[in-house]
C-alpha cells in the first residue's frame, strides 16, 4: 500500500461572524425567546416538460410534470419537506410507453427522492441527522469528500443522509450518499487535540488529529469499480483575526489494500 506525505501553509480571506456576550448583570434581564410553534405548507405545481434526442441518442418525449409539496417546520429542532415531480407521459416513449416516466422510479434508490430533506436535532445538538438530497457537501475537512452531489444523474434520484456527534473532544460525521442503496459512504472522527491537553478550549476546533475513511460499493446509480480511501491529518488554526485566517495542514492517506 503506498502512502503520500504532504502539508501545506493555508492563507484565506474567509467571511467571519461574531456575536456580543451579555454581562452577568444583564442576564436577569434578557428575556428568553418564545417556542418556535409548528407550522405547515402543502402545494401542488404543474408544467410541461420535454426532451430531446442528443447527437442521435435518446427520444423525442412530452410530459405533464406535476410536483406535490408538503412541508413541516417544528422550528430548530425538526423539519421535513416531501415531494417528488410526478412526469405523466404526453408523447413519445418509442414502443409500449408507460403513463410515467420509467427512468424516475425503476429502481428502489429512485424512491428516495420523494424525501427532499428531513432534520432531526439543530445544529447545536450533540447528535444531528439529516436525510434527502446532498448538494455540494464534504465531509468534515473535506480531504476525502468535497462538494459531492448525489442527484447529479437525471436517472438516479437518491436520497442520502449523514449523522454528526459531539462528546466532549471528539467530533464525528458519517454519511451515505444513497440510504436505500449501496453507493458511497463514509465517516471521520476528528480529536481536539487542545481540549485534551489544556481542559474546554474558549474556540474549539483549532489543533485536531483527524481520521477519514470512505468506500464506493459501485453498486447503485450504474456500475463502478469498488474503491476504498483512507487519511490521517493534522489541522492548525495558528491565525485568527477579522476576515482573515491562517492554517498549516498535513496528512497522510492511501487506498488500504489498494496498492496505491
Amino acid at each position: 500500500m503506498g502512502y503520500r506525505w504532504w502539508a501545506v501553509l493555508w492563507l484565506g480571506l474567509l467571511p467571519m461572524r461574531g456575536a456580543a456576550t451579555a454581562s452577568p448583570d444583564a442576564k436577569d434581564s434578557v428575556l428568553k425567546e418564545p417556542s418556535r410553534s409548528w407550522s405547515s405548507l402543502a402545494r401542488m405545481e404543474a408544467t410541461t416538460l420535454t426532451f430531446q434526442p442528443r447527437a442521435g441518442v435518446g427520444t423525442h418525449e412530452g410530459f405533464m410534470q406535476v410536483e406535490p409539496t408538503l412541508i413541516l417546520d417544528g422550528g430548530a429542532e425538526f423539519g421535513l419537506n416531501l415531494g417528488a415531480p410526478m412526469r405523466l407521459r404526453l408523447w413519445g416513449g418509442g414502443e409500449s410507453p408507460g403513463l410515467m416516466r420509467k427512468e424516475d422510479w425503476d429502481s428502489l434508490s429512485d424512491w428516495g427522492h420523494v424525501v427532499r430533506g428531513l432534520k432531526l436535532g439543530s445544529d447545536n445538538a450533540p447528535v444531528g441527522i439529516w436525510f434527502g438530497a446532498m448538494e455540494s457537501y464534504s465531509l468534515l475537512s473535506a480531504h476525502l469528500v468535497r462538494r459531492y452531489s448525489n442527484r447529479s444523474n437525471p436517472d438516479y434520484h437518491p436520497a442520502g443522509g449523514f449523522l454528526t456527534g459531539t462528546l466532549g473532544p471528539l467530533y464525528t460525521q458519517a454519511f451515505a450518499s444513497d440510504v436505500l442503496g449501496a453507493r458511497l459512504m463514509g465517516a471521520e472522527v476528528a480529536l481536539d487535540v487542545q481540549h485534551i491537553l489544556f481542559g474546554h478550549p474558549r474556540e474549539q476546533g483549532r489543533y485536531t488529529l483527524a481520521l477519514s475513511a470512505v468506500h464506493d460499493w459501485g453498486q447503485a446509480g450504474g456500475r463502478a469499480p469498488s474503491v476504498t480511501l483512507a487519511h490521517l491529518d493534522g489541522t492548525a488554526v495558528v491565525v485568527v483575526r477579522p476576515g482573515f485566517e491562517a492554517h498549516l495542514l498535513a496528512g497522510w492517506g492511501g487506498r488500504p489494500g489498494g496498492g496505491g
